[in-house]
């Protein structure tokens, strides 16, 4: 289950990515501006839940936090020089520097949504990306529902084939991301030239 819901949220991603190259490039219009303020805007909740709910149920590994800070460094350096005019700094750098106090968040969700949200709310750090306190929100909501007795509600779900396939996006999240990320990022470099 939490395969498919980062799959889902890996797909709401690129599909906002994938619009915001083409607001980029000069191509806007009214479907593609709602499509980003409405549908997509799930994307970075729901896989900050999910995260929350990996962290709560398994830890957070270093070999895990090592790959994603290398790979966030790389995409962050990658956008700022193709594709400028995209959310700096990227989130996965944003996740990275929460995971290092995952331990405080699955042991004091509520607490850490508070502070994310005062620190959202009242010291918004000047950059164009998502802030920590929004992230840290969500990830504070997925340890909250990894305690949950939510059992019998997931058994009840029907959607097995929408599920597998949405699993499938999800076991393989950094290289799904990064991938669309780059390629997006080269798409823009070029029609930009």
């Amino acid at each position: 289950m939490i395969d498919a819901i980062r799959g889902l949220a890996i797909a709401l991603m690129i599909l906002d990515h994938s619009l915001f190259a083409i607001e980029s490039i000069g191509v806007a219009n009214n479907i593609v501006e709602y499509a980003r303020l409405s549908i997509t805007r799930f994307s970075m909740p729901l896989f900050m839940i999910a995260s929350g709910f990996i962290w709560a149920l398994y830890g957070l590994r270093i070999k895990r936090w090592i790959q994603v800070f290398i790979l966030s460094i790389l995409i962050n350096l990658t956008i700022k020089v193709l594709w400028p005019d995209f959310n700096n700094p990227e989130i996965l750098f944003i996740w990275t520097i929460l995971a290092i106090g995952s331990r405080l968040i699955v042991r004091f969700p509520i607490t850490v949504m508070i502070v994310g949200y005062t620190q959202f709310i009242f010291w918004p750090v000047p950059w164009s990306g998502y802030q920590p306190g929004e992230l840290a929100i969500f990830l504070g909501v997925g340890v909250l529902i990894t305690r949950a007795p939510l059992d019998k509600t997931w058994k009840q779900i029907r959607f097995e084939k929408l599920l597998s396939a949405l699993a499938f996006l999800g076991r393989y999240p950094l290289s799904i991301y990064s991938g669309h990320l780059i390629s997006l990022s080269l798409i823009v470099a070029v029609v930009n030239n």
